[in-house]
């Protein structure tokens, strides 16, 4: 999954990729309140994903293959409570 940060707000895309997880910023579009950036990673509650989701949430297949992501993030110390740690991918232009 990419979590899509943009000036217009954000997006969760790819998400039958549950095997990685990153986000795009687009140049100096605004985290505001759905997560944090810090040294180099976005942080945001699996909740937050999970809402992003939207009706894929509800899919019980999807959510025990998300769920399966979470304990893989856990397990590899990529959680913070229910915060997942994301790294920053570059932009198209080259920007992180």
């Amino acid at each position: 999954m990419i979590l899509l940060v943009r000036e217009g707000g954000v997006t969760l895309v790819d998400l039958d990729d549950l095997r990685s997880l990153s986000a795009q910023i687009a140049g100096d579009a605004a985290i505001g309140t759905w997560g944090r950036r810090q040294d180099g990673h976005v942080f945001v509650t699996t909740e937050t994903l999970l809402r992003l989701a939207g009706e894929r949430a509800s899919d019980r297949r999807w959510r025990g293959e998300f769920d399966g992501m979470v304990d893989f993030a856990r397990r590899h110390g990529w959680m913070h409570g229910d915060e997942v740690r994301m790294h920053v991918v570059a932009e198209p232009d080259g920007r992180r």
